[in-house]
C-alpha cells in the first residue's frame, strides 16, 4: 500500500516536471516580446466569439451525455449534466490531481441516483464515442496535410492513441478478456476491481443494441468538433491570424489528440506545445498558436472556478470519497499505542492527518460542503451573539436556514453553539435559551428532534454520537442540563428535568487494565427512554439502559440506575422506589 502511495506521487510530480519544462520549453521557442505583440493586438470581436463558445460546447456534450443516460433508464436534466460538466473543468483545468473531471461528474451522478455502474458507463460511452470521432478526424486531417505535418514524432503520437483506442475497445466489446484475468489474478483487492469493471462493462454492452442513442450520440460527436474548430478558428482570428477555416479544421483535432497523452497535469504545456508545433507546421506563427493556447487555457480556468463553486455545493469529498483516505493518528511517544479507541469524536479527528479546515468541518458541520460551511459560518458570525432586539429578529429570520428543519415561532437565544445542525429538526414554538449546545455528531442516522413547544433552558447540552435525541410536545429541560448519547434517548410528552440534569446514553468499557479506560471505547445498553408527564428534580442523574415510567417523579439528587415503574416516586442514590402517585390520590381520595 506505502508502496503504491509512493508509486502515485512520484507519477504526479513527474507529470508536473512534465508540464514546466514543455511549457518553458515553448515559451522560449516563441519568445516573450512575440507573445506580447501577438496579445497586443487582440480583436475584441473575436475573443468574445470565443468566449461565447465554451458554454455552447459544454451544452452539447451535456446534451450527448443525458441521451446517453436516457437509454440507460436515468433521467437526469440537461441543467444537471450541464453543471456536471463544468465540474469536470475544475478537477481538470483549476485543481490538477490525479482523479480526472470525468470520474469526478461520473461518480456524483452515480452517488445521486444510486446507480454508479451505469454512471461510469454513460461517461464511458460519452467520452468514447467522442474518441472514435476524434480520431477519424484526426487521421483524415493529418493526410490532407501530411506534406506540411510530416515528423515522426507526431505521428508516433498518432499512432499510439490509435493502439490505446482499440486495446479499450476490444476489452470493453469482449467480455472474456475481462473473465480471464479475473481467473488469473487472485489478489482479494484485484477482485473487488474486476468485479466493479464487470458491472460497468454490462452496463455499456446493453447500450450496444441501443441504434438510437449511438447514431445520437456520433452525429452528436462531429457537431461537438465542428464547434470545437469554429472554437479555434475564432480564438485564432481574435489574435489576427492568417488562418482559413481548413487550417482550423486540420489543426483542431490533431491537437486535441495529441493533448490526450497522459504525460502532463491537465495537459498544461502539452496542448501549448501542441498549438505551437501545429500552427508552426500550417505556416502560422508558432506565437499565435502558443496565444490561442493560452486563450483556450483562460477560458478553461474561468469555467473551472464556476465548477469549483457548484462542486462546493454537491457535499462530496473527492479524494476522501472516489480515491478513498487512508487515516493515519498523530500517536505521541506517551500515549497509547496498536489499535485504540478514541471515545471522544474530537481526538479522534484532531490526530487523523488531514488539513485543519477538513477537521473543522467533520466536528463543527458534518459536511465536506464549503457552500454550507460558508451559510453556516456566516449566519453565525453576523447574528449568534448579538444581543437584545436585533440579534432576536436576525436569529429568527436565519437561523432556520442552519437546521434539518424549524418550526413557526421558534425564539433562539445568543451564543448558541451548533455541530452537525443539518441534522437537528425543530417544531413550532420552540425556546432555545442562550448559550445552548446541539451537538447532532455522527453518521446518516445520528440526530436531534426536538417536538412542538419544547423548551432548552440557559446552557443546556443535547449531544450524540452515532446516536438519536428526541424530546416531545410541551416538554422543559431546565438549566444547565446535559443530554448525551452514543445510541439513543427518548423523552415523551409534557416531561420536566429540572436544573443540572444529566441523561446518558452510554458508558466507557473498562474490562482490560493494560489499556486506558478512555482508550477502550463505548458501549450502549440500549439508551435511555424517559415516558410522557414525568418530573426528574434537581441534579437527578439518569444512566443508560434505563427506562422511567409515565408520571413518575424522582427527587433531586437521585442517580436512576434501574428502571422505574409508571407513577412511581422514587430517590435515593441508587434511586429506589419510595411510593406510587396513584396511591396518595387514592388517599388523599379517602381523606375527603
Amino acid at each position: 500500500m506505502r508502496l503504491n502511495r509512493k508509486k502515485r506521487g512520484f507519477n504526479f510530480y513527474a507529470r508536473i516536471a512534465v508540464s514546466l519544462t514543455l511549457v518553458s520549453y515553448v515559451f522560449y521557442k516563441a519568445g516573450l516580446n512575440q507573445i506580447w505583440g501577438t496579445l497586443k493586438q487582440t480583436d475584441i470581436r473575436f475573443l468574445l466569439i470565443s468566449i461565447v463558445m465554451t458554454p455552447i460546447l459544454v451544452f452539447v456534450s451535456a446534451w450527448k451525455w443525458q441521451v446517453i443516460l436516457k437509454a440507460l433508464a436515468i433521467r437526469v436534466s440537461i441543467l444537471r449534466c450541464f453543471w456536471l460538466y463544468i465540474v469536470g473543468y475544475f478537477f481538470n483545468s483549476v485543481l490538477p490531481t490525479n482523479v480526472g473531471g470525468d470520474v469526478v461528474r461520473a461518480y456524483a451522478l452515480g452517488k445521486s441516483t444510486e446507480r454508479p455502474a451505469e454512471a461510469f458507463s454513460s461517461v464511458f460511452v460519452e467520452r468514447f464515442t467522442g474518441l472514435s470521432v476524434l480520431l477519424f478526424m484526426a487521421i483524415l486531417a493529418f493526410g490532407l496535410a501530411l506534406r506540411q505535418l510530416w515528423s515522426v514524432w507526431l505521428t508516433v503520437a498518432l499512432m499510439i492513441c490509435l493502439v490505446g483506442y482499440l486495446s479499450i475497445l476490444i476489452t470493453i466489446l469482449n467480455p472474456k478478456i475481462l473473465h480471464w484475468f479475473s481467473r488469473r489474478v487472485r489478489i482479494s483487492a484485484a477482485q473487488k476491481v474486476f468485479v466493479k469493471l464487470g458491472k460497468f462493462q454490462k452496463a455499456t454492452l446493453s447500450l450496444k443494441n441501443n441504434t438510437s442513442a449511438f447514431t445520437f450520440a456520433i452525429v452528436n460527436s462531429f457537431l461537438f468538433y465542428i464547434l470545437a474548430v469554429v472554437n479555434v478558428y475564432a480564438s485564432a482570428l481574435a489574435f489576427r491570424a492568417p488562418i482559413t477555416f481548413l487550417d482550423a479544421l486540420i489543426i483542431t483535432p490533431i491537437v486535441m489528440v495529441i493533448t490526450m497523452i497522459p504525460i502532463s497535469i491537465g495537459g498544461i504545456g502539452l496542448a501549448e506545445g501542441a498549438y505551437f508545433f501545429v500552427f508552426g507546421r500550417m505556416g502560422i506563427p508558432g506565437a499565435v498558436g502558443l496565444s490561442v493556447a493560452l486563450l483556450l487555457r483562460a477560458k478553461a480556468l474561468v469555467a473551472g472556478v464556476v465548477g469549483g463553486f457548484y462542486y462546493s455545493t454537491l457535499g462530496i469529498h473527492v479524494k476522501s470519497e472516489i480515491v478513498g483516505d487512508n487515516i493515519t493518528h498523530h500517536i505521541d511517544k506517551n500515549d497509547v499505542r496498536g489499535d485504540v479507541q478514541y471515545f471522544s469524536s474530537f481526538e479522534d479527528i484532531m490526530r487523523q492527518r488531514k488539513s485543519p479546515l477538513k477537521k473543522y468541518q467533520e466536528i463543527q458541520i458534518g459536511s465536506g460542503s464549503l457552500f454550507v460551511l460558508l451559510k453556516i459560518e456566516l449566519i453565525t458570525l453576523f447574528c449568534g451573539y448579538l444581543p437584545g432586539i436585533l440579534g432576536y429578529f436576525f436569529r429568527n429570520m436565519l437561523y432556520p436556514a442552519l437546521f434539518k428543519s424549524v418550526g413557526k415561532g421558534t425564539v433562539f437565544g445568543r451564543s448558541i453553539t451548533l455541530q452537525h445542525s443539518p441534522k437537528i429538526s425543530i417544531g413550532n414554538k420552540c425556546v432555545i435559551d442562550e448559550f445552548c449546545k446541539l451537538s447532532a455528531q455522527g453518521n446518516g442516522d445520528s440526530g436531534i428532534a426536538l417536538g412542538n413547544e419544547v423548551l432548552l433552558g440557559r446552557g443546556t447540552v443535547l449531544g450524540t454520537r452515532e446516536g438519536f435525541i428526541e424530546i416531545g410536545d410541551f416538554s422543559n429541560i431546565g438549566a444547565n442540563c446535559r443530554l448525551g448519547t452514543t445510541s439513543q434517548i427518548k423523552i415523551g410528552r409534557h416531561v420536566l428535568l429540572a436544573a443540572n440534569c444529566y441523561v446518558g446514553g452510554a458508558q466507557h468499557n473498562y474490562d482490560r487494565t493494560d489499556v486506558p479506560i478512555m482508550r477502550q471505547g463505548y458501549d450502549s445498553r440500549g439508551g435511555v427512554t424517559i415516558e410522557d408527564d414525568v418530573w426528574l428534580g434537581m441534579d437527578v442523574k439518569v444512566l443508560d439502559g434505563v427506562t422511567i415510567g409515565t408520571g413518575s417523579v424522582i427527587g433531586a439528587g437521585s442517580v436512576v440506575t434501574k428502571d422505574i415503574p409508571p407513577y412511581s416516586i422514587a430517590m435515593g442514590i441508587p434511586a429506589k422506589v419510595k411510593g406510587s402517585r396513584k396511591e396518595i390520590m387514592r388517599v388523599d381520595g379517602e381523606a375527603a
